[in-house]
C-alpha cells in the first residue's frame, strides 16, 4: 500500500501542472476498496495509458478541425456579420447566423440567446456519446454512461467559472467525488467488490479527463483569433468556426465580455 501512494503521488506531481493531472486525483479513491491496491493501481495504470494516448488522439483532430481556413461561404457569412454594429450576442442573432446554425446543428432557434438557453443540445450530447463510448470500457452501462454525460458538461462549467479552484486538488477531489464517483457507485450493490471499484474509476476518467481537455483546447483556438482579428472579428469567427463549443462556453457567462476575459486570461491563472 505504501509503494502503491508513492507510485500515485509520482505520478501526480510529475503532471501537476497538465490538464491529465485531473485523471490521477480518482488513484487515491482505490485504497477505500482495496488493502492490495498494487495489482489494481497497474490495472488502472494499463487503462490510462491507453486513454490519455486516446486523448491526445482528440485534442490534434479538434486542433486540426477548429483551425481550419473558413470556406468561401463562411467568409460571405463573417463579411454580413461584420456589417451588424451591436454587441455578439445581436449580431449572432440575426437571420444569416441563425440559418447557418440551423445547417450546422439541425435546429432552428428564434435568436441567439434562446440558443444558449437551450445547450447542451440533443445533438451535442449526441455527440458526446459517441466520444465517451469510443472511450469509456464496454462494460459501462447506460445510466453510467448517462451520469458520465452530466458530470462532463458540469466540470466544463466548473472550469471555466472557476478557472483558480482547478488546480486546487482537495477541492478538485471533492467536487469529483460528489458528482461523479458517488453518483457512479450508487449503480453497484451497497456492497461493491474490488472489480466494481475498478470499474467506477475507468468510467470516471473519461469525463475527468475530457473536460479539461475540450475546455483547453478550444479557449486556445479562440484565443488565437482574438489575437489575430480583435474582438470584433474574432469573437463571430469562432462562433462560425465551432457554433456548439463556443456556444456552450458562452452559455457559462453572463455576457460575451465575461467570456472573452476568460478566454484572454494568462496562462498563470489557468
Amino acid at each position: 500500500m505504501e509503494r502503491n501512494n508513492r507510485l500515485v503521488a509520482t505520478m501526480h506531481r510529475v503532471l501537476k501542472k497538465n490538464y491529465l493531472c485531473y485523471l490521477f486525483l480518482l488513484f487515491p479513491m482505490l485504497a477505500v476498496f482495496s488493502s492490495c491496491a498494487i495489482k489494481h493501481t497497474f490495472e488502472m495504470a494499463g487503462f490510462m495509458k491507453d486513454m490519455v494516448a486516446q486523448l491526445k488522439e482528440r485534442e490534434a483532430f479538434l486542433m486540426e478541425s477548429a483551425e481550419k481556413p473558413l470556406t468561401e461561404s463562411q467568409e460571405e457569412l463573417l463579411t454580413q456579420l461584420l456589417e451588424e454594429k451591436e454587441g455578439l450576442d445581436t449580431v449572432l442573432s440575426s437571420q444569416p447566423y441563425l440559418t447557418y446554425l440551423e445547417e450546422q446543428i439541425g435546429a432552428a432557434h428564434k435568436d441567439y440567446p434562446t440558443y444558449l438557453a437551450a445547450v447542451p443540445t440533443t445533438e451535442q450530447k449526441s455527440t458526446l456519446l459517441f466520444t465517451f463510448k469510443e472511450i469509456l470500457p464496454p462494460e459501462a452501462t447506460d445510466v453510467q454512461i448517462q451520469i458520465s454525460m452530466n458530470f462532463y458538461f458540469q466540470f466544463c462549467e466548473l472550469i471555466v467559472n472557476e478557472p483558480d479552484v482547478a488546480y486546487e486538488s482537495e477541492e478538485m477531489e471533492t467536487f469529483i467525488k460528489i458528482h461523479l464517483i458517488d453518483p457512479l457507485m450508487d449503480t453497484y450493490p451497497s456492497k461493491m467488490s474490488t472489480s466494481d471499484a475498478i470499474e467506477v474509476m475507468k468510467v470516471a476518467a473519461v469525463p475527468s479527463g475530457m473536460a479539461p481537455l475540450d475546455t483547453e483546447v478550444f479557449r486556445k483556438i479562440w484565443l488565437k483569433q482574438l489575437e489575430v482579428y480583435g474582438s470584433r472579428e474574432g469573437l463571430p469567427r469562432c462562433a462560425i468556426l465551432t457554433p456548439g463549443e463556443f456556444a456552450l462556453t458562452r452559455s457559462f457567462f453572463e455576457n460575451a465580455a465575461a467570456l472573452e476575459e476568460w478566454i484572454r486570461l494568462p496562462p498563470k491563472q489557468k
